[in-house]
């Protein structure tokens, strides 16, 4: 967990939610006192992984901040919200995706829940990564199904000889299947169409 955020208008709160973070995941956080300064550092840099929010804040409840954090960021969100308040909000919080936290709590507990949100965080961008990946292959795979389709409609070749055409091609060019598929579909777009 390198990019963090914590809010809070209480200083000795935020210097002390800071320094558990840099002894206990090597990372230094950013610190906004105020709702409108946290939404100042989202608009700056939609990297964060997670922002702590200690309610109440001095512009906002924390309530509303965290439920656009959720809406409208892919940072995670926990908020720290007097316990009374906790299970009044769970179920809305629950709903939006907003970890909440009733105040007080131990160091174990936060510990915990940052270490569950790092992991999640991490299979999730090993996740994303590997559908990156697959899209990028279906995209390859229909550039070249469509090359072969145009070389059997315009250069009358059968599946197999557009095939063959198409690996020939792209090992005598030394380019990868795909760019070789797409230099044959501009080929034949300014040859025939």
């Amino acid at each position: 967990m390198e990019n963090v955020l914590i809010v809070s208008s209480s200083k000795t709160a935020l210097q002390s939610l800071a320094s558990f973070f840099k002894e206990n995941f090597s990372c230094v956080p950013k610190a906004a006192e105020s709702a409108y300064q946290a939404e100042g550092f989202l608009e700056k840099d939609p990297s964060l992984e997670l922002v702590v929010i200690n309610s109440p804040l001095m512009d906002d409840t924390g309530i509303e901040l965290a439920e656009h954090i959720v809406s409208d960021t892919l940072s995670c969100c926990i908020l720290m919200i007097k316990r009374e308040n906790a299970e009044k909000f769970s179920e809305r919080a629950e709903k939006s995706g907003i970890i909440v936290i009733g105040k007080p709590f131990g160091r174990d507990l936060i510990y915990q829940l940052v270490r569950t949100v790092d992991i999640s965080l991490k299979r999730s961008q090993k996740l994303y990564l590997e559908t990156i990946r697959l899209e990028n292959k279906i995209t390859e795979i229909k550039t070249i199904d469509k090359a072969k389709f145009m070389l059997m409609q315009y250069k009358e070749m059968t599946e197999a000889q557009a095939h063959s055409y198409l690996e020939q091609y792209a090992m005598n060019k030394r380019r990868k299947k795909n760019i070789a598929a797409l230099e044959i579909i501009d080929k034949i777009n300014e040859q025939y169409l």
